[in-house]
């Protein structure tokens, strides 16, 4: 099968929105079957939760990297290219690497969806590029998302927060457990956590053996530091249980346990340092259970030069042109996170807020939270077949309210936004995929660098 080939055999497989979600794992079984389980050749790291999971993966990775180790990332969706779904050694998945396994499992593909042949193909591409570690973001929930093979070394679970509860459940707790379904085994780490949501995750991890740390009681990055040039943290373990086998070297001055001082961060966003605990403690108890070292120099490296492009990303000014924030929020969780970001990073701007929201999402709550930092609102949609029309969203807001706009697409959005008086930020946010579309539009506008996305 030619590269052009395969990759067009994955586009036109069924995308979750047709498919909705099929309980059980037996179609990545049998994926993985005819891959000859890579799975089970890889030491793996898996990340799940509502919010922050993609940069819990991303920061993971970076570290491990730093390390000198061989990494695979598997993370959804895309916001550019299909291919940043799956990298290796930091690297997007080159194209003849993915068709191989794209032609190996062959007819195979015929009963799946779309994010099951990805997610085969990347635990296939990471066994044949012999990765040290596989770091495996979680794409929907956790108990019967496709990811959820193997046997993880550690298992994190960002914040639980409400998002696919057509699929998930409507209370924290149902949602929590799961979430939870993805600790199996090895160490699981959880950032802190509503109690009802926190309950679940503890008797998951009591039930099964598995020692937990829970991100403010026994990690927790603590900001010396967070404006425009950056975060500083002093990042530590507070108390390490015995059981999870990882080893209290050289206590430092942030006190007992294991600890840094003045780890630069480059990801912005208030949210970022409790998620930047979590990969470092993830980081530490993979590496303990597969033997090798992680420097403190490696995670000050990992940390620094980590990037994730649409969480948070500050693109500043430059001429005719405001500072532009791109950030994928698309939750109520994720919207008030952004909101809290916007105001303590660009406190008094004026804002004008570019938002799309896709149609399974909570467009009530999204505005709620973001539309009262604006001065101006350009109401707009990804091109996604799952975007709501800007028309819906603005029902969602006060009639004639006269800071709203609408704009049928994110290049017009974006040329009314830039063009509003006296704007200094404009932030693009609800969506990701409104997001990628956005990074696009400023690439070919001369408004960002593409190798720094």
């Amino acid at each position: 099968m030619t590269t052009d080939a395969a990759i067009e055999r994955l586009r036109h497989l069924q995308p979750f929105e047709r498919s909705g979600m099929r309980p059980g794992l037996e179609r990545i079984e049998a994926l993985l079957d005819r891959l000859g389980r890579p799975e089970a050749d890889l030491r793996i790291l898996h990340v799940g939760g509502t919010n922050g999971k993609g940069s819990v993966s991303a920061l993971a990775e970076a570290i491990l990297r730093a390390a000198g180790r061989r990494t695979g990332l598997y993370t959804s969706p895309h916001l550019r290219h299909l291919a940043e779904r799956i990298r290796i050694d930091g690297a997007p998945i080159v194209a003849e690497a993915l068709a191989r396994q794209v032609d190996r499992l062959g007819d195979a593909l015929d009963a799946v969806t779309f994010f099951e042949a990805m997610t085969a193909a990347a635990l296939g591409a990471f066994r044949e590029a012999a990765v040290d570690v596989a770091v495996l973001e979680v794409g929907l929930g956790g108990r019967w998302d496709a990811t959820n093979v193997g046997a993880p070394l550690a298992s994190v679970i960002t914040r639980v927060d409400y998002d696919h509860q057509e699929y998930l459940g409507d209370r924290l707790e149902e949602i929590a457990a799961e979430k939870a379904a993805i600790i199996r085994g090895g160490v699981a780490l959880s950032a802190a956590q509503a109690p009802e949501a926190l309950a679940v995750i503890e008797a998951r991890c009591r039930d099964l053996g598995v020692p937990l740390l829970v991100e403010g009681r026994d990690l927790r990055a603590e900001v010396v530091r967070s404006d425009l040039h950056g975060q500083r943290l002093d990042i530590r373990l507070v108390a390490v249980p015995a059981a999870c086998g990882l080893r209290d070297t050289a206590p430092s001055r942030a006190g007992p346990g294991w600890g840094l001082r003045d780890v630069d961060l480059a990801l912005l966003g208030l949210f970022q340092p409790a998620n930047a605990a979590l990969a470092v403690g993830a980081v530490r108890a993979v590496a303990e259970a597969a033997g090798f070292e992680v420097s403190d120099a490696a995670v000050r490296a990992g940390c620094a030069g980590v990037r994730w492009p649409g969480r948070f990303q500050v693109i500043p000014a430059a001429a005719g042109r405001p500072t532009v924030v791109l950030d994928g929020a698309h939750n109520g969780g994720g919207a008030a996170a952004l909101a809290a970001s916007l105001a303590h990073y660009f406190p008094g701007a004026r804002l004008t807020l570019v938002l799309g929201i896709s149609a399974d999402k909570d467009r009530a709550g999204i505005l709620k939270a973001l539309a009262p930092l604006a001065s101006r609102v350009v109401l707009t949609s990804a091109a996604h077949p799952r975007a709501t029309p800007p028309a819906e969203l603005a029902a969602a807001l006060p009639p004639l309210d006269a800071r709203v706009t609408l704009a049928p697409d994110v290049g017009a959005a974006l040329d009314a936004a830039m063009s509003a008086p006296a704007v200094e930020v404009v932030c693009v946010a609800g969506s990701l995929f409104l997001v990628g579309d956005a990074l696009g539009w400023l690439e070919s506008h001369g408004g960002l660098d593409p190798q720094g996305a």
